[in-house]
C-alpha cells in the first residue's frame, strides 16, 4: 500500500512530465511554413513610411530640401551609401536605426530612386 508521500511524490513526477512536454514540446519539429517567414513590406507601406518619416525635409517627391536636407532628386549615392545613411543619420538627419525595421530602410533607399530625374 502506497503512503501519502509516495502518492504526492508520484502526482508532482506526473506534474513535470506534463509541464514538460507543454514547455519543450513532445519531440516534433516544426518547419516554417510560408506564412511564418517575414515578407518584405509592401510598395505601400514602404510610402507610408517615407512619408511619416522622410517628407518633412525631404517633400514627397524628394526636393522640399528642409533644415538642408539634399534634394533626392539629385542625389548620386549608390544603394548601399543610401542604407547606410538612412541607419546611421547624417548631420541633422537622425539615425533611424531602432526605429525602422532593416527592410523598411532599404525599401525607402530604393523607393528614393524614383525620385531620380533622368
Amino acid at each position: 500500500m502506497r503512503t501519502g508521500f509516495q502518492n504526492m511524490h508520484s502526482a508532482l513526477r506526473s506534474l513535470g512530465i506534463v509541464v514538460a512536454i507543454v514547455v519543450f514540446g513532445c519531440g516534433e519539429t516544426k518547419t516554417p511554413t510560408q506564412e511564418s517567414i517575414a515578407k518584405p513590406p509592401s510598395k505601400a507601406s514602404i510610402k507610408r513610411a517615407y512619408t511619416m518619416k522622410c517628407s518633412l525635409c525631404h517633400g514627397s517627391n524628394g526636393k522640399l530640401m528642409a533644415s538642408n536636407a539634399p534634394d533626392l532628386s539629385q542625389s548620386k549615392l549608390d544603394l548601399d551609401s543610401r542604407i547606410a545613411l538612412i541607419t546611421y543619420g547624417k548631420g541633422m538627419m537622425p539615425p533611424q536605426r531602432g526605429v525602422l525595421d532593416a527592410a523598411t530602410i532599404r525599401g525607402i533607399a530604393e523607393y528614393i530612386e524614383t525620385f531620380r530625374e533622368p
